[in-house]
């Protein structure tokens, strides 16, 4: 390779770039905290762009179906008011979603408290008649345990001033949770504004974004990045409706299964199984967990049903009803979605687990079509590897 002005170019901005990622990795940890420090900031208008996007989702529909009846008859002054038509209706959905939600999970879970409540003592009343009756026909365990010479009473007091003193620190930090819900409830308001003049002024905000971007960007380089922001919406919009299909199709088919075999708490452990679906891999093992413990409180035979339950419930939505219903939609192979939500998770948490699969997925195509492209432009001879189901 000849050293031309050209060539140098690239090799200064090839090592600019190899030692900035190098930075950028050894230091991830404060680029975490940063980001921190930056999303605290922005807080409110963050927190209003995430509700305008999921919103927009649901919007979307409602202008185009539910409205389309008014749409077709174009009456004089309907253009005007079908935003705030639409952005009405979305919010009276998504109101009515979360009340009806309330309303049938709040008897219920009062129900398993009150239940838990009763069963409790009960519960370790039997736990401690099973032992008895393990130590008389093992002696060997019996003496074991005898041999440990465990201080119940010492063991109890501990507890005791265990909670004493949880109770003093949780009496104490009075002022500073009401201070943090105060704060909660301003940014959910303040973000709730944001999200409702974005969506009444949406395309307003895109053609304004495209004229800045065309204005100050040479015409290739914008139209790349109205290229990604249009995959990175597309991505995300599909995202959205898939993991919410599939939560529910998940919830209900727990909750059916339950039913039939009569497991207690079906209704609050499918509740759980459903909005815990949300949350990519992770959400399953969570709400298994969640559900073996309610139940193994009743009865320890039914709880581990239960995971077997679970387990064969699990593996018929993975392999049936995920790949068609999120998988085609967002278009990035299994490998890569456990990749992403483990990367997602270990740098941001929860966030990064629902935020890195559509990024990824946008990363994904975008390399696809650059590897396609330049396979077609090196014009091998032959026939290039073709692209396997779940491969590029």
């Amino acid at each position: 390779m000849e050293l031309n002005k050209s060539n140098m170019k690239k090799i200064a901005l090839l090592i600019a770039f190899s030692i900035v990622l190098y930075l950028g990795l050894k230091n991830l940890y404060r680029f975490s905290e940063l980001t921190g420090i930056i999303a605290g900031i922005f807080e409110p208008i963050l927190l209003g762009l995430a509700i305008s996007f999921i919103l927009n989702v649901l919007m979307r529909h409602v202008e185009s179906r539910m409205l389309a009846p008014i749409n077709r008859r174009y009456t004089k002054n309907w253009p005007k008011v079908r935003r705030a038509v639409s952005i009405l209706i979305t919010f009276l959905i998504v109101i009515g979603i979360i009340a009806l939600i309330m309303l049938i999970l709040i008897p219920e879970l009062v129900r398993t408290i009150t239940s838990l409540t009763n069963n409790i003592p009960g519960f370790f009343t039997e736990l401690q008649n099973n032992l008895i009756a393990v130590g008389n026909k093992y002696p060997a365990v019996r003496e074991y345990v005898s041999n440990l010479q465990i201080d119940w009473t010492n063991l109890s007091q501990m507890l005791a001033q265990y909670g004493q003193k949880l109770a003093n620190t949780l009496v104490g930090s009075t002022v500073t949770v009401a201070t943090n819900l105060f704060h909660a409830v301003i940014t959910m308001v303040l973000g709730l504004v944001f999200a409702i003049n974005i969506l009444a002024q949406k395309e307003k905000l895109e053609a304004q974004t495209k004229r800045f971007l065309y204005a100050y960007f040479p015409k290739k380089p914008a139209d790349t990045i109205v290229r990604v922001c249009s995959l990175t919406d597309h991505a995300f919009s599909n995202f959205i409706a898939g993991q919410c299909t599939e939560a529910c199709i998940l919830g209900s088919l727990c909750f059916i299964g339950m039913q039939i075999f009569s497991f207690p708490y079906a209704l609050l452990v499918s509740v759980i199984v459903a909005f815990m679906a949300l949350i990519p891999i992770f959400g399953a093992f969570l709400s298994t967990c969640i559900g073996a413990l309610l139940i193994l409180v009743v009865n320890p035979i039914q709880a581990v049903w239960f995971v077997v339950f679970f387990i064969v419930l699990q593996q018929l939505e993975g392999n049936l009803i995920f790949p068609r219903v999120v998988g085609s939609k967002v278009g990035l192979p299994a490998l890569w979605v456990l990749a992403a939500v483990t990367i997602g998770g270990n740098t941001f948490g929860l966030v990064g687990m629902l935020v890195n699969i559509p990024l990824c997925a946008v990363m994904y195509t975008l390399l696809r079509e650059n590897i396609n492209k330049r396979l077609e432009e090196k014009k091998l001879n032959g026939q290039p590897p073709k692209e396997e189901e779940n491969g590029m």
